[in-house]
């Protein structure tokens, strides 16, 4: 068996399941025909440069699915019995690879934003307080938890929310959820059916795939250095029964919402009795003065659904947010989130309470603040070191990414392109329009995950691979 087998070992799947993988697909395409004995263990780890029992392990998985056999004294063959289609079956393409995961490779400096320092994550707390609430949990928190959510989680939150964004709200309104995706899901759910809704141009590009899984028509307006340009906002018959907005650091632009538009979407949503869905996903990481109010907190009417999340906070891999829910939506949204999960994992919401209740929550919050300005502070600095006039920085002192236009003659493609044959992630801001795309080539820039000294690495490979183009 003259067969060439190509392993990457810099991907996760096992060299074995490589391996046998490899022969499957040579077995269909009919590269190695019914009856054919296939190399020998020893020869074919020789020839791999992995261990025989890597082989062997293989060559069981044929076996175990049917492809092989193994013969007493003589070695593994390929089934007599198999029978192929008439023609061969074409391997499929590895699929396209998600730009929302973590780079996997590890010299890469990757400029991803929303992504928390995770390095910094106090691991050793984290473990404690699980290792306490499985040994106190009671009986009940190992089976189904309420859908809503953990009593004493809910309560919590809604302490939380009133002390530090000034939102005074009831634990019943407070909905633990799996993250804000699931939050807007729901809620857009609840709201059904919608004809049309507005969106911030630019906004996270996931809240257009969103709103496109819905089949809602999206209306976006612009975004200005004081927010949602309220003023073309449609009113009576034609507008929206809902906006979605990111009133105090918007995704992508950093802008934060000003009082006298707040005050003006409120107005304008109580004339068009509609409904405003405040995400409120790093307003924690504000550097220059305390986060603003919520906007919900301003709108005792209860127009506004308050979204918020702990996977900037804390780690994304936690998965759990709250969603504060006008009264007359409670009933539905809760329905609609006994069908979607059942309920939110328990024993994390146990250790997320009581990490609430010691104050250590708020410990963590304050030590990243100043992490991340210091982080913002490099990034900011090592730019403006390498790109003079030609870069701008858009929005407020906050949050874990910036979003900077660059005066170059470039596309942004172009621009990202160049930047990662240097070993620079960055990311386009033109995926986050629906239209009026930037002047300017932009890009959104993360500083969350990446330390000061990778930081300043990172600007620095990033403008020699833009020497040519740096006056």
């Amino acid at each position: 068996m003259d067969l060439q087998l190509n392993l990457d070992r810099s991907r996760r799947v096992p060299l074995s399941i490589q391996i046998a993988h490899g022969l499957r697909d040579a077995i269909f395409m009919q590269r190695i025909l019914p009856g054919t004995r296939l190399a020998p263990t020893r020869e074919l780890s020789r020839r791999l440069k992995v261990s025989r029992m890597v082989v062997l392990e293989a060559y069981e998985w044929l076996m175990a699915e049917g492809y092989a056999e193994a013969r007493q004294g003589s070695g593994t063959y390929v089934l007599k019995t198999l029978v192929f289609p008439q023609q061969p079956i074409k391997r499929l393409k590895d699929p396209p690879r998600r730009t929302d995961l973590l780079t996997e490779k590890a010299d890469l400096l990757d400029f991803r934003p929303g992504l928390p320092a995770l390095d910094l994550f106090p691991r050793a707390t984290w473990k404690r307080a699980l290792a306490r609430v499985l040994l106190t949990a009671k009986a009940d928190h190992f089976g189904y938890g309420p859908a809503e959510g953990l009593p004493q989680l809910r309560r919590l939150i809604a302490q939380y929310v009133g002390r530090t964004r000034g939102l005074p709200v009831a634990p019943e309104r407070v909905v633990i959820t799996i993250g804000t995706a699931q939050a807007l899901d729901l809620m857009l759910r609840t709201l059904a059916p919608l004809e049309s809704m507005a969106i911030e141009n630019p906004g996270p590009e996931p809240i257009h795939r969103l709103i496109r899984i819905h089949q809602i028509k999206p209306k976006p307006i612009p975004v200005d250095e004081q927010g949602l340009r309220v003023d073309l906002l449609k009113s009576g018959a034609r507008a929206p029964k809902v906006v979605h907005v990111i009133p105090s650091h918007q995704f992508p632009t950093g802008e934060a919402m000003h009082l006298e538009r707040r005050i003006e979407l409120l107005n304008w949503a109580e004339q068009n009795d509609a409904t405003i869905i405040e995400d409120d996903y790093d307003s924690e990481f504000r550097f220059d003065q305390s986060p603003p109010i919520a906007l919900a907190a301003l709108n005792p009417g209860q127009r506004v659904v308050y979204i918020g999340s702990f996977s900037k906070t804390l780690f994304p891999g936690l998965r759990l947010g709250f969603c504060v829910v006008p009264e007359k939506f409670i009933n539905r949204f809760l329905e609609l989130k006994w069908f979607s999960d059942r309920c939110t994992p328990v024993l994390e919401q146990l250790a997320l309470a009581e990490w609430l209740e010691s104050g250590i929550f708020e410990r963590h919050v304050r030590k990243m603040r100043a992490v991340y300005a210091k982080r913002r502070e490099t990034l900011v600095k090592s730019l403006s070191e390498r790109f003079g006039n030609q870069f701008h920085i858009h929005g407020v002192p906050a949050g874990m990414h910036i979003m900077v236009d660059f005066r170059l003659e470039l596309t942004e493609a172009e621009l990202a392109f160049k930047a990662l044959q240097a070993g620079v992630k960055v990311y386009p801001a033109g995926s986050c329009y629906i239209e009026q795309k930037p002047k300017f080539p932009s890009l959104i820039m993360g500083f969350g995950n990446l330390n000061e000294a990778a930081i300043e690495r990172g600007a620095a490979q990033l403008a020699d691979a833009l020497r040519e183009w740096i006056r």
